[in-house]
């Protein structure tokens, strides 16, 4: 059996209605056979009037629920969603506070940094005045070179001076090495047992100034040296001649106690000359030199009998040792 969408033309369609109204009456015509009183009328209006009231109260009633339950959810909701919102607030004013108290603390940092770009500025400004005032002071010093040139060998031939000086003060002085100490040692009597020894007698009228020296190197433990004073050069000259011919000169021979020790007398010479000395026999004895001794306070060296004697009388003439 199929289905149809329309029923089959089995009434007349027509589109006024309002014919289909006049022509088929479809109300149910049976009614309730009520008795003719005015009474009733009355009072069927004033129950329907009621009834409408209570249909308006109702209906009142029923919004003011809705409404009500409306208003209670959506506070709720409402109370939900700002619960929320104020927790994400709080969290956002936390994170503000964070970042301004980074921002504090970063323009401080800057403003640190600042103070102290600027005073490196100042230091650097300063150190660049300071190398300009040296560049203009090395100018001045380059352009009076040949100035300073002079001057410095002004100045070595006068500090050779006074080094010859003070070594010609010492002319009249001998040194003597290696004699040990006693206590309340008498040194005169000791250079009166000298001149016996050596066949040439010294007298204290002979004598201006007799006394022990420290050593120039305080960690020396030798017996301090014996410096004597004569009273002309001449006299010094005749006493050390005559200690040169002395062979094996001791401190037994000289009346000093205890085990003996050599003695060696030279010329008294200054720490400079010393100095110059010794580096003169280091050299020496590495150039093979043979002979290399002091006389009138001047360094002499040969290297062999037959070779010439050259004389050594500053730093720079080491350099003639070949």
């Amino acid at each position: 059996m199929s289905l149809q969408r329309t029923p089959p033309n089995k009434f007349l369609s027509d589109g006024d209605l309002s014919k289909c109204d006049e022509q088929i009456d479809y109300t149910y015509s049976r009614k309730r056979k009520v008795p003719h009183d005015p009474d009733m009328s009355e009072l069927f209006g004033i129950f329907e009037e009621r009834l409408k009231q209570q249909m308006v109260l109702w209906n009142t009633n029923i919004n003011e629920c809705i409404s009500n339950c409306v208003a209670t959810a959506v506070s709720s909701a409402m109370s939900t969603e700002l619960s929320k919102i104020s927790t994400l607030l709080s969290d956002i004013n936390n994170n503000i506070v964070k970042l301004k108290a980074e921002n504090i603390k970063i323009n401080n940092s800057i403003t640190l940094f600042n103070n102290r770009l600027n005073e490196f500025e100042k230091s650097l400004n300063f150190s660049s005045d300071r190398l300009d005032e040296f560049d203009t002071r090395i100018k001045s010093l380059e352009s009076g070179t040949k100035t300073s040139v002079d001057c410095e060998g002004k100045i070595s031939v006068l500090e050779n001076k006074i080094l010859n000086m003070e070594q010609q003060a010492r002319d009249c002085n001998i040194e003597i090495s290696n004699l040990p100490e006693r206590r309340s040692e008498n040194l005169l009597s000791i250079l009166e047992c000298l001149g016996n020894e050596i066949k040439h007698p010294i007298r204290s009228t002979d004598i201006v100034a007799i006394h022990r020296v420290p050593h120039g190197d305080q960690k020396d433990r030798r017996p301090k040296n014996i410096v004597v004073k004569f009273t002309s050069k001449l006299k010094r000259d005749n006493v050390l001649a005559a200690c040169r011919t002395m062979k094996g000169l001791d401190s037994a021979r000289l009346s000093v106690s205890g085990s003996p020790n050599s003695v060696y007398i030279n010329e008294h010479l200054t720490l400079h000359y010393k100095l110059l000395f010794r580096r003169c026999r280091e050299v020496a004895k590495q150039c093979d030199y043979k002979y290399v001794w002091i006389k009138h306070g001047t360094i002499l060296a040969r290297k062999s009998d037959t070779s010439p004697v050259i004389a050594i009388k500053t730093s720079a003439d080491i350099s003639k040792f070949k």
